[in-house]
Protein backbone atom coordinates (compact mmCIF):
# COMPACT_ATOMS: atom_id res chain seq x y z
CA UNK A 1 0.00 0.00 0.00
CA UNK A 2 1.44 3.36 -1.04
CA UNK A 3 0.48 6.89 -0.09
CA UNK A 4 1.68 10.41 -0.71
CA UNK A 5 2.11 12.87 2.13
CA UNK A 6 1.94 16.59 1.39
CA UNK A 7 3.56 18.76 4.08
CA UNK A 8 3.46 22.44 4.95
CA UNK A 9 6.59 23.50 6.79
CA UNK A 10 7.68 26.29 9.10
CA UNK A 11 10.41 28.75 8.18
CA UNK A 12 14.00 27.52 7.66
CA UNK A 13 13.33 23.85 8.47
CA UNK A 14 13.22 22.24 5.02
CA UNK A 15 16.63 20.53 5.19
CA UNK A 16 16.01 19.25 8.72
CA UNK A 17 12.59 17.85 7.80
CA UNK A 18 13.91 16.24 4.60
CA UNK A 19 16.71 14.53 6.52
CA UNK A 20 14.33 13.22 9.19
CA UNK A 21 11.85 11.91 6.61
CA UNK A 22 14.67 10.19 4.68
CA UNK A 23 15.62 8.31 7.88
CA UNK A 24 12.22 6.57 7.96
CA UNK A 25 12.70 3.29 6.04
CA UNK A 26 9.14 3.26 4.67
CA UNK A 27 9.58 6.64 2.96
CA UNK A 28 10.62 5.91 -0.63
CA UNK A 29 10.78 9.47 -2.05
CA UNK A 30 10.96 13.02 -0.75
CA UNK A 31 10.43 15.98 -3.10
CA UNK A 32 10.57 19.74 -2.58
CA UNK A 33 7.58 21.56 -4.10
CA UNK A 34 6.36 25.00 -5.07
CA UNK A 35 2.77 25.98 -4.39
CA UNK A 36 0.54 25.28 -1.40
CA UNK A 37 2.75 22.52 0.03
CA UNK A 38 6.50 22.56 0.65
CA UNK A 39 7.27 18.82 0.52
CA UNK A 40 5.85 15.62 -0.92
CA UNK A 41 6.87 12.26 0.52
CA UNK A 42 5.91 8.85 -0.80
CA UNK A 43 5.51 6.06 1.74
CA UNK A 44 5.04 2.33 1.29
CA UNK A 45 3.46 0.22 4.06
CA UNK A 46 1.71 -3.12 4.46
CA UNK A 47 -1.48 -1.91 6.16
CA UNK A 48 -3.43 1.14 7.36
CA UNK A 49 -2.39 0.22 10.90
CA UNK A 50 1.29 0.40 9.94
CA UNK A 51 0.71 3.81 8.31
CA UNK A 52 -0.94 5.00 11.52
CA UNK A 53 1.98 3.75 13.65
CA UNK A 54 4.56 5.51 11.45
CA UNK A 55 2.59 8.76 11.66
CA UNK A 56 1.96 8.50 15.40
CA UNK A 57 5.51 7.52 16.32
CA UNK A 58 7.65 9.28 13.70
CA UNK A 59 6.15 11.73 11.21
CA UNK A 60 3.91 13.61 13.66
CA UNK A 61 6.93 14.07 15.96
CA UNK A 62 9.06 15.86 13.34
CA UNK A 63 9.41 19.49 14.41
CA UNK A 64 8.87 21.89 11.55
CA UNK A 65 5.93 20.11 9.91
CA UNK A 66 3.02 22.50 10.44
CA UNK A 67 0.41 20.32 8.72
CA UNK A 68 0.18 17.34 6.41
CA UNK A 69 -2.34 15.89 3.99
CA UNK A 70 -2.10 12.19 3.12
CA UNK A 71 -3.60 10.46 0.08
CA UNK A 72 -3.64 6.72 -0.62
CA UNK A 73 -2.46 5.75 -4.09
CA UNK A 74 -5.13 3.53 -5.61
CA UNK A 75 -3.30 2.80 -8.87
CA UNK A 76 -0.20 4.22 -10.55
CA UNK A 77 0.97 4.28 -14.17
CA UNK A 78 4.54 4.88 -15.19
CA UNK A 79 5.83 5.69 -18.63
Amino acid sequence: MRAIILCKLGISVINKVINELKEIPHITKVMSLTGDYDLLAEIEVESPEELYEIFANKIDLIEGIISSNTHLIMKAWEK
